[in-house]
């Protein structure tokens, strides 16, 4: 917060971490993700820019609404509206990042 409330003459430089997707178990490359992340906010503060490191999940569709669709049957899968998909997806996404927080 003390690193924020310094001026800076070069402006503000706004990196938005975390997993890539709420489509499933942490691996690796989330964390190989956080880390380069964290190197270049480093970076960018040694710099000399005001660096603003903003938390979250991508939660848009495709990735999250694949999942869900590989996870059920056939007969499922017929009988699924887009609206109903979509709730089903934001469902899976809520409880994905859930899961992602406790192992962070």
């Amino acid at each position: 917060e003390k690193l924020l409330e310094r001026p800076s003459e070069l402006g503000a430089f706004t990196i938005h971490d975390g997993p890539p997707y709420a489509n499933g178990s942490l691996h690796m490359g989330h964390a190989l993700n956080k880390i380069l992340k964290d190197a270049i906010n480093k970076f960018k503060s040694a710099q000399g820019y005001k660096v603003r490191y903003i938390p979250g999940w991508d939660c848009h569709g495709l990735p999250i609404e694949l999942k869900v669709l590989q996870s059920l049957k056939s007969k499922e899968r017929k009988e699924l509206t887009p609206i109903k998909l979509r709730k089903v997806a934001e469902d899976f996404a809520r409880q994905t990042v859930s899961e992602q927080r406790k192992s962070f």
